[in-house]
């Protein structure tokens, strides 16, 4: 939001919208999303061993407690990639680590 004073009245449709596209506000909302896709494409066994998920820079990011599970899902990153894609075209990579 602009620092100026505004000599309009805002609808709170605008105030809203003005607030939600301001950039911090922007980018978490995009990791939620994120989040609840990789709630949905795992099952309970993966999310339990899950410790973090982060976006960055259009990669994913997503921590794992075990070194096992890690090198399975790496060997089938492209169909984890693939799921990503169908709800968020805008992802490039995914990482786990």
């Amino acid at each position: 939001m602009n620092n100026t004073r505004k000599r309009k009245t805002l609808s709170i449709n605008e105030l809203t919208s003005e607030v939600y596209n301001t950039k911090p506000i922007k980018k978490g909302l995009s990791e939620a999303e994120i989040f609840n896709t990789w709630n949905r494409i795992c099952d309970e066994k993966i999310l339990s061993r899950t410790e973090k998920l982060f976006l960055k820079e259009d990669k994913i990011y997503i921590k794992l407690m075990s070194s096992p599970l890690r090198n399975e899902l790496d060997n089938n990153k492209r169909i984890i990639l693939e799921k990503f894609r169908k709800e968020h075209n805008q992802i490039k990579e995914i990482y786990f680590i």
